[in-house]
């Protein structure tokens, strides 16, 4: 029996109704859901005291970048404290100005200059000053790390090797003023240059332990005589950075003497000492590397019974092996007219 289209889309109507009605009409038991974690700003003592971590709303990124500024502000400023306190030094200075034979110089002007650097400061401070009847002078200058001083007057010219007097507490050698000791700063009052033999003459010689004569005004070697007689100490083989061996040499002035000096005490000597000469001295290299680049060493030399005084500089390069050369350079003036003064060699 065949069922006719109508009563089939009927039964199948019907049965999906049903379907509907029991899927709607039979509720499920409502599962209870866990206890959800509730956000506020009010924090218990409790979770105070806990390590739980606190809900905030800035990224990571952010809180990281933010716990670091202060720890950085900290530390410059801890070192800008630091340095305030090792340079930031009262600046108070007491001097004074004294000629060759110890008399005052009085009515020079001197320029003072305070070095600031403390942090925050990177600068120079100019100050001024004159000399009194004694010589005598003061210079305060607030604060800083250093401070340099230069006298001038018509007639004189600086005679110090210091002007420069570290005040910072970073140097273990800094300056402490005294006002009942002042610092005295020597000035030279000239007298009126004199002409001079300009010394400047370079030797190249085979090594030899005889005594080598040097006549400084003709710059030349001679048999014997002249102004200066070395005789050289030289171990044998090789004299090198690879292999160095002590060396040095005896210096004597020819009827005179010598006196051992440094090339800035040389440079502001405007006359010839008139005593302390010794007749010879011995010059070592074991202070220098074992000399290796050479010694240099600086003399006032009084040659000739007294007609020849000179300041000199000398450069001595050993030869390195032995069959080399020795490297001998003068430098300096004389004054071959029985007289000590220098003064030509003063700054113009």
């Amino acid at each position: 029996m065949k069922i006719r289209p109508s009563i089939f889309l009927f039964i199948v109507i019907v049965v999906v109704l049903i379907a509907l009605v029991l899927r709607h009409g039979v509720k499920k038991p409502v599962e209870t859901p866990p206890a959800a974690a509730v956000e506020t700003n009010t924090v218990s003592p409790a979770a105070t005291a806990s390590s739980a971590p606190v809900h905030m709303n800035t990224p990571p990124a952010q809180l990281a970048t933010n716990a670091s500024m202060p720890s950085t502000q900290n530390k410059g400023e801890k070192m800008k404290e630091g340095l305030a306190e090792m340079n930031d030094v009262p600046i108070v200075f007491y001097g004074r100005l004294a000629d060759q034979l110890g008399g005052p110089v009085v009515g020079a002007q001197i320029a003072a200059s305070v070095r600031i650097y403390n942090g925050v400061q990177s600068t120079v401070e100019h100050l001024a000053a004159v000399s009194d009847g004694n010589g005598f002078f003061q210079i305060q200058g607030g604060k800083g790390e250093s401070l340099g001083v230069v006298p001038t007057k018509e007639g004189y010219i600086l005679a110090a090797t210091n002007t420069y007097f570290k005040y910072s507490y970073m140097y273990p050698d800094r300056f402490s003023p005294d006002p009942n000791n002042p610092t005295v700063i020597k000035m030279w009052k000239l007298q009126g240059a004199e002409p001079l033999v300009d010394i400047g003459k370079e030797y190249k010689l085979p090594f030899t332990s005889a005594p080598i004569f040097f006549d400084l005004v003709a710059g030349k070697i001679v048999p014997t005589g002249g102004d200066l007689k070395i005789t050289v100490n030289r171990p044998a083989g090789e004299v090198s950075e690879h292999n160095p061996q002590d060396w040095g040499f005896e210096i004597e002035a020819v009827d005179g003497g010598l006196i051992e000096t440094s090339g800035k005490e040389s440079a502001i000597t405007f006359a010839a000492p008139e005593n302390g000469y010794q007749s010879s001295d011995t010059v070592t290299a074991s202070s220098n590397r074992h000399g290796i680049g050479g010694i240099q060493q600086s003399f006032f030399v009084k040659s000739r019974n007294g007609q020849v005084y000179s300041k000199v500089h000398l450069l001595f390069g050993i030869n390195d092996t032995p069959d080399g050369f020795m490297d001998i350079t003068f430098s300096g003036v004389a004054n071959t007219n029985g007289s000590r003064n220098w003064e030509a060699t003063a700054p113009k």
